[in-house]
């Protein structure tokens, strides 16, 4: 058996957290033994990931990665401190891997197992730069990843930036995100006609929405510009956002701003996304930058049109017109054109969401995308040990 120590920063529950749930969820635990590290914020109890490994079966070791939240000041050994603590983690107990996600686990986690001479993957879901701190964090993190055995890219498109930045080619390897098909089997109408009572709509109502965190890279505001534009076009409708996060407060001014209280619904955070989507007519998603982003895959997989913007890992999974609709980012016209688009073309609306569906069951199922991480922990591993027995 493999031992691995798993490593991440479930701070926010979005789209990585629940990739990772599951690959928790589904990988092979006879032939896979997976520690979880989690580096959380100490000041924040409820840890929805925390509490989800709980209920899978696992025992996680944690790390505070601040003593205190930014706004109480900074605290400036951090970094220093969670290496030290990590390293007292691996060196306890004999890992045969490590496997980081997101820049803050992928720096001091290979910094450890560098020490320590434990083989490192590490995967790469994109690069946000949305304040100075996140660039330099962003750039240690790039220089830090030359050093990976391998490093697994959800894009062709992070494959690139990778390359671009050093990483060696033969070290890089693509294995798009998945999600488990499982959880949506069942008829979805009734899950359409719950939500839609509880939002007190029917279906007169044309319902555009939006699932994810809501930070200023998902460009969620010029998504509420677009809306803004629809109604002069659309009698009825509703824009659904699910999610929070730091661009909560800035998008509710945004939406009042535009007199769109009526339209704009703020859900915030949801546990049942699976439940929410078949409300939707339409599923946009208007970010600058993406990896291969789940919720896009959730909405396909539950018949639901998309419309996305041409960034990232996107165009891999949505042919315009064809599946969904690509759109520049930040475009507020053209948002509002496609939206309009498909509100006036119900044939075309069936379409896509047909077409979306087939693809995500026929590309991205969880058993691929599982074997193909697999296969990369048995290489790495088996490859380590036979230069250390050289």
């Amino acid at each position: 058996m493999i031992k691995i120590a798993y490593i991440m920063t479930p701070v926010e529950f979005g789209g990585a957290e629940r990739v990772n749930l599951t690959f928790l969820k589904n990988v092979n635990r006879e032939q896979f033994i997976i520690h979880p590290i989690l580096l959380v914020r100490p000041w924040e109890t409820n840890n929805l990931f925390v509490n989800a490994l709980s209920e899978m079966g696992y025992h996680s070791s944690t790390i505070p990665v601040a003593k205190k939240p930014i706004h109480s000041g900074r605290d400036y050994i951090r970094i220093l401190r969670c290496i030290f603590i990590l390293y007292r983690i691996l060196s306890q107990e004999k890992f045969d891997l490590v496997h980081t996600h997101g820049y803050f686990a992928d720096i001091i986690g290979i910094t450890v197992s560098r020490l320590l001479r434990i083989p490192h993957i590490a995967t790469c879901h994109g690069f946000i730069s949305n304040d100075n701190n996140l660039k330099i964090y962003n750039k240690i993190d790039k220089l830090s990843l030359r050093f990976c055995n391998k490093v697994i890219a959800v894009s062709e498109e992070i494959k690139k930036e990778l390359l671009h930045n050093g990483v060696s080619e033969s070290n890089v390897a693509t294995i798009c995100n998945a999600i488990d098909n499982l959880f949506y089997e069942h008829d979805v109408s009734d899950y359409r006609i719950e939500k839609r009572r509880l939002l007190l709509v029917d279906d007169s109502h044309f319902i555009i929405g939006y699932v994810g965190r809501l930070s200023k890279e998902k460009g969620i505001e010029y998504f509420i510009k677009a809306c803004a534009i629809l109604k002069e076009r659309i009698k009825f409708f509703k824009m659904l956002i699910i999610g929070d996060g730091q661009e909560r407060k800035n998008l509710e001014c945004v939406s009042s701003n535009l007199e769109l209280q009526e339209n704009v619904l703020f859900t915030g955070f949801v546990n049942d996304v699976e439940r929410w989507l078949p409300a939707m007519d339409v599923f946009v998603l208007p970010s600058f930058t993406e990896g291969t982003p789940l919720s896009l895959l959730e909405a396909m997989l539950c018949g639901v049109p998309v419309i996305a913007s041409d960034v990232g890992g996107v165009p891999d999974i949505v042919k315009s017109g064809i599946n969904g609709i690509l759109v520049r980012p930040g475009n507020v016209q053209k948002i509002a054109d496609a939206i309009c688009m498909l509100y006036e073309d119900e044939e075309l609306r069936l379409k896509l969401a047909r077409e979306g569906r087939v693809t995500v069951t026929t590309q991205y199922s969880v058993e691929h995308w599982i074997k193909k991480i697999q296969d990369e922990y048995q290489r790495v591993a088996a490859s380590y040990n036979y230069k250390r027995k050289c």
